[in-house]
């Protein structure tokens, strides 16, 4: 028997500092993920709403994208809508996992030199 994971793999690395410091080396944008509005064969959108007073998260876009080229994700401001990208061989398992009623939250850090970036997509069991 298979177990699928609560935690999807982080489409770009992972993080190396503690959240004491994100103020310092960036800014960190988490989103309640809530329901999809809408499925397309190369991704999927979600409304959502900030975790925090003040925070400007509002939505979350996935899109699969050929293996070897999945780019960072990204955040609009404008639209509050954080981007992640995913390949197209994690398709099966994102779509499984987003599709359940647990509780889902995607955190969004960007360097404080716009530089570099890292999301999490969290699914509690």
């Amino acid at each position: 028997m298979s177990t699928i994971p609560t935690t999807l793999p982080a489409p770009v690395g992972t993080l190396r500092t503690t959240g004491h410091h994100l103020s310092r080396t960036g800014t960190l944008h988490v989103l309640r993920v809530g329901r999809m509005v809408q499925e397309l064969p190369t991704g999927m959108v979600f409304t959502g709403s900030a975790f925090s007073r003040g925070g400007l998260a509002r939505a979350l876009r996935i899109t699969f994208v050929p293996t070897g080229a999945v780019p960072p994700a990204t955040f609009d401001e404008t639209t509050g809508t954080i981007h992640l990208h995913y390949a197209d061989r994690d398709h099966p398992e994102v779509q499984t996992l987003l599709k359940g009623r647990r509780s889902r939250l995607c955190y969004f850090w960007r360097s404080a030199d716009g530089l570099r970036s890292r999301a999490w997509l969290l699914i509690s069991g």
